[in-house]
C-alpha cells in the first residue's frame, strides 16, 4: 500500500503541501472532479462541472476535495501525489499542466504523479490545470478512472498519498460516484455531480 511514489520519497522530492481554505464542496472525502473554476462550492458544483461556452479553447481544473487519510482517520494536510486516468473523446485538444515541482511518472491521460508543491486547498487542491480546445460544439463527456498504463496502487481504484504519513495511500473517488458516470461535460451536461446518497454510497460500498 505504501509503494506509491517510493521513488519520490527516496529522492526527497516531496515536501509538505500547505493548504489554504477555499469554499467547501461537499461532505465526501477524497472526491476528484473536473470544474471550470478552481474553487467550486456545493451550490455551484453542478454548473461548474459543465462547459457551455463557444467552441474554441478554455480552461478546466482537476480538483481534489477533502483529502483524508482513511487509515489514520485524519485529514490530509500534505498531499504527496495522485493517481487516476482522464477519459475523454477523441478529437479534443487537451494539454494538462502540472506544477513545475510535480512529476508524472507515466504518460497522460494517465497520471501517476508525485509533487512537492503547495496546493490551493485546505478542503480542496487543484491537481491539474487542463487547457482544452475543440472546433465543434459536439457533446463530450469526461470520466475519471483508475490508471491503465501501470498497475493501480489500489486494485481497480484511484488514489492520493499522504506526505505526512510516509506517503501512505488513500482511496480516491470520482465526484460522479462511478467510473461509468461522467464527472464533467461539454455542451451537454446532465447530472455530472449526482446525488451522493445514490452514486457516492454505491461507489464506496465497492471498496469496503
Amino acid at each position: 500500500m505504501k509503494r506509491f511514489f517510493v521513488l519520490f520519497a527516496v529522492l526527497m522530492l516531496v515536501s509538505s503541501v500547505a493548504m489554504a481554505q477555499p469554499p467547501y464542496l461537499g461532505e465526501n472525502d477524497n472526491e476528484i472532479g473536473i470544474f471550470v473554476v478552481e474553487n467550486p462550492t456545493a451550490e455551484s458544483a453542478q454548473d461548474d462541472a459543465c462547459y457551455m461556452g463557444s467552441p474554441g479553447q478554455f480552461t478546466a481544473y482537476v480538483v481534489l476535495t477533502n483529502p483524508f487519510n482513511q487509515d489514520d482517520g485524519v485529514a490530509i494536510s500534505a498531499v504527496g501525489g495522485f493517481e487516476f486516468r482522464l477519459v475523454y473523446p477523441a478529437g479534443l485538444f487537451v494539454t494538462p499542466t502540472l506544477h513545475p515541482s510535480a512529476t508524472n511518472f507515466t504518460t497522460p491521460p494517465d497520471f501517476y504523479a508525485g509533487c512537492n508543491i503547495p496546493m490551493n486547498g485546505g478542503n480542496q487542491a487543484t491537481l491539474i490545470t487542463l487547457t482544452i480546445g475543440t472546433f465543434t460544439a459536439d457533446p463530450a463527456a469526461w470520466f475519471l478512472t483508475p490508471v491503465t498504463s501501470v498497475a493501480p496502487s489500489i486494485p481497480d481504484g484511484m488514489a492520493i498519498t499522504d506526505a505526512n504519513d510516509d506517503f501512505s495511500l488513500a482511496q480516491a473517488y470520482p465526484t460522479s460516484g462511478s467510473y461509468d458516470v461522467p464527472v464533467f461535460g461539454m455542451f451537454e451536461c446532465t447530472d455530472v455531480v449526482p446525488n451522493e446518497d445514490v452514486s457516492w454510497g454505491s461507489m464506496k460500498t465497492l471498496f469496503k
